[in-house]
């Protein structure tokens, strides 16, 4: 792959190229900062099934940086190199605890706590899941591209979330830019689902796992100990207790903020059956 024959989605050549030089002095010039690298991480998935959330809670460990959606496949696909990359995620991971780590209308700041810092940085990675989808489905070898690049173990996250609620949180918001069709955010929205269950096709057991969007809710604290089993890293109690404070007190049934045909809920119940990571789910 090169920087000057492909044009990622929705990037333009000067972005790049002006990413690039920047990136490979700061490469460089913060190379030491990675070499105790251990894992990287990534996520798959839908936008509004609450990664921002997972995400921001990741980020605040002291050994992780978790950019905020960086969009860590256009630079793999772009040909930058893995110091580039890191450079960039740890840029990301910063300027965004800068900023409070905001994100669709909510602070995802976690005080006393490593958000755009860490003590020794094990894992590094991106919360890009829908974006990350959408590029796994027209461009498949980019997995295998990511591989070669980042050269560490890679570790996927799935954030999974009651499909009627996150397809209505997706429809709601784009009725606030205008004109919007349920059944075609339906029809996208499984289309990310069979993307997500191709791409798990692809990977060991150690390599992948699905976060439950209301379990992580429920109980954070044991999420983010699963979390960071499945990383290789420990779950300090001040980190998992910090982190808990900010996780809502119940899942949001954003199914309930629009008007539903019963023919399209069918749909969707028909549309859920085949991935297994769906099952239980309803909209009831």
């Amino acid at each position: 792959m090169s920087l000057f024959s492909h044009n990622p989605i929705g990037s333009s050549v000067l972005e790049l190229i002006k990413g690039y030089l920047l990136s490979g002095y700061g490469g460089i010039k913060h190379r030491a900062q990675f070499t105790q690298l251990e894992t990287f991480c990534m996520f798959l998935g839908y936008a509004r099934s609450g990664t921002s959330l997972f995400g921001a809670l990741l980020d605040a460990h002291p050994n992780v940086i978790l950019a905020h959606e960086l969009d860590v496949l256009k630079y793999v696909h772009a040909g930058f190199t893995k110091y580039q990359i890191f450079h960039l995620l740890r840029e990301n991971s910063k300027a965004h605890a800068f900023r409070g780590r905001k994100a669709t209308g909510y602070s995802y700041e976690i005080k006393d706590q490593w958000q755009g810092r860490y003590t020794t940085l094990r894992v590094i990675g991106d919360k890009k899941g829908g974006k990350s989808s959408l590029r796994l489905r027209e461009n498949p070898e980019l997995l295998q591209i990511l591989r070669k690049t980042i050269e560490l173990p890679l570790k996927i996250f799935h954030v999974v979330r009651n499909p009627y609620d996150n397809i209505a949180t997706k429809y709601r918001r784009r009725l606030q830019r205008g004109p919007a069709n349920l059944r075609h955010v339906i029809e996208q929205h499984f289309a990310q689902c069979q993307t997500v269950s191709d791409v798990k096709g692809k990977l060991s057991e150690e390599e992948y796992l699905e976060i439950y969007h209301e379990l992580m809710i429920e109980d954070p604290a044991q999420c983010l100990q699963t979390v960071c089993e499945f990383l290789g890293i420990e779950c300090p109690t001040d980190y998992a207790e910090q982190c808990s404070q900010i996780v809502f007190r119940a899942p949001r049934k954003t199914r309930n903020d629009i008007e539903w045909e019963p023919e399209d809920i069918e749909i969707v119940c028909e549309k859920m059956k085949p991935f297994s990571f769906l099952n239980g789910y309803s909209y009831d």
